[in-house]
């Protein structure tokens, strides 16, 4: 572990880690960045409504309000000496500083170094690859500033094992694409070292520092990117600034119900519109899948691992877990739990043998043999958030085939615990209108930090390569400031791959809303 300067946490993050304490309802869901500009906030209409007319909480804005002024001439100090700050931690596996040696040669057997036995780079090694600008194949033997490789056990849906590999390129200088062509799957590695940016290698490096950038290369397959180590920064291939506008750590429990409501239609028509425009699919009524991934996508509710779900809904379309293995098959097992029950879902006791909770992904099963004119139907949603009785909520669409045919995208009661009669899942699936799903079962998906955070309890974690607190705070929805005080570690410090944390025991989730998610 390489511990350096504790970092100085800015006074407006201080003030809305204590107003997240003190306000359970959600009176922080204000913008994070705006914390960083309490003089602009203290003049917001709606941030003296909520919060400044709470004596105490008023008292801690305030006084962080004349730190926050202090702070910025520190700040503006620091930056007129060349003093750099870093938006986030410096990924586990990196070093300190840049590499002694940094020629691609050294670089690359820097890469073989860390990955050891598992991986024989030279044995993948390919010598003639495409080169998107150029628009032709090249041969590559003699040239310092590209390596590809082979990795056939990472296609689709498999891609989620070539996460670590990967990152190991990234944490030793490296920029990476996966690319598929020639029947093969592929990694490109091109190396952070000089000359590179006069390449032709060169738009693979600067796309890859770009918010939604890729290179003009139809053979990319598109995956989550990661962080740069800070000596990347510090040699000026990435800024800060785009830094932040390129990873969004949120830590706090997705607001799947608020973001779900833009897909909301009331009629057939407008499903169909919204479906094909803004999912990108082109029937209304079977869109369930598309529409569960699009939600989850929009509120960054993925981990951060690289994995093939990230390009496109195609895991969840088509999907049948007993004959495919998707969606579940996309995502890092060390990232979910997953529950399989051949009950019926129908009158299904959740209160007994356990909730549902928002993060949640329900596939249910029909009927193995369908008769003519059947009305069983297979079907993924999301529960995106709880009413105000503990109702379970869902955005789904809705296909009526009594007494008239129509379509539509709600806002629907999956459930009220205790209740078995009402609700989408007792009454419309089950045969009133709507046809009949979940009758042969259905299989729940949750999230490692769903289970987490419901349970309650500290938990032990394996730092990964590439993990700063802040990552880690995002996979498991809590501040990475908690994190630091279980492990008395300073904000700022560097973890290491292997290195066992501690998660803090939490609140376990109840039945209140309020203290679950807030949703809008």
């Amino acid at each position: 572990m390489t511990a350096r300067p504790p970092k100085v946490i800015h006074p407006g993050i201080l003030a809305l880690n204590i107003v997240e304490t003190e306000c359970p309802q959600g009176y922080s869901r204000i913008d994070k960045k705006a914390w960083l500009d309490l003089p602009g906030l203290l003049l917001s209409t709606r941030f003296r409504a909520k919060i400044m007319k709470r004596t105490h909480l008023s008292a801690i804005v305030m006084f962080s309000l004349v730190v926050t002024l202090l702070f910025n001439n520190v700040t503006d100090a620091k930056a007129a000496q060349g003093v750099t700050a870093h938006p986030f931690g410096n990924p586990a596996g990196c070093s300190s500083a840049a590499p002694a040696d940094q020629t691609p040669a050294a670089l690359l057997a820097n890469v073989q170094a860390a990955l050891g036995d598992s991986v024989n780079l030279a044995e993948r090694r390919q010598y003639y690859i495409w080169n998107g600008a150029l628009g032709s194949m090249v041969n590559v033997k003699d040239d310092p500033f590209v390596f590809e490789f082979v990795f056939n056990e990472y296609q689709h849906p498999l891609t989620y094992r070539g996460d670590k590999v990967a990152t190991t390129f990234l944490n030793n200088g490296f920029v990476v694409w996966f690319r598929a062509y020639g029947g093969d799957f592929r990694l490109l590695a091109v190396p952070l070292t000089a000359g590179v940016l006069a390449s032709p290698w060169a738009q693979y490096v600067s796309a890859y520092w770009q918010k939604n950038g890729q290179p003009a290369d139809d053979k990319i397959y598109p995956v989550m990117k990661k962080l740069p180590c800070h000596w990347v920064v510090d040699q000026g291939y990435v800024s800060n600034e785009t830094l932040g506008e390129m990873f969004s750590f949120d830590y706090r429990i997705p607001a799947y119900l608020a973001d779900g409501r833009q897909y909301l239609a009331s009629t057939c028509k407008e499903a169909y519109r919204i479906s094909q425009e803004k999912l990108g699919y082109w029937d209304a009524t079977s869109m369930c899948g598309p529409l569960a991934w699009t939600i989850m996508k929009d509120v960054n509710g993925f981990p951060y691992r690289i994995g093939s779900w990230y390009a496109s809904a195609d895991a969840f379309t088509a999907a049948n877990p007993k004959w495919n293995g998707q969606p579940w098959g996309s995502f890092d097992p060390e990232t979910f739990d997953l529950t399989h029950t051949e009950k019926s879902m129908p009158g299904y006791d959740f209160a007994k043998y356990g909730n549902l909770y928002p993060g949640d992904v329900v596939y249910s099963y029909s009927t193995l043999y369908k008769a003519e004119n059947d009305q069983h139907f297979d079907h993924i949603f999301l529960v995106a958030g709880l009413g105000e009785k503990g109702e379970r909520l869902s955005i789904s669409n809705m296909v009526r085939n009594s007494p008239y045919d129509d379509c539509s995208i709600d806002k629907i009661v999956l459930y009220t615990p205790g209740d078995r009669e009402t609700g989408v899942i007792n009454h419309e699936w089950n045969g009133f209108g709507f046809g009949q799903t979940g009758t042969s079962g259905f299989d729940i998906f949750r999230w490692k930090w769903v289970s987490y955070h419901i349970d309650g309890a500290a938990l032990n974690y394996t730092v990964r390569p590439g993990d700063t607190l802040e990552t880690i705070a995002f996979d498991w929805k809590i501040s990475p400031e908690s994190i630091a005080s279980a492990n008395r570690l300073p904000l700022d410090t560097q973890l290491e791959p292997g290195q066992n944390i501690s998660l803090p025991a939490l609140e376990p989730f109840t039945p209140q809303p309020a203290n679950i998610i807030s949703q809008g």
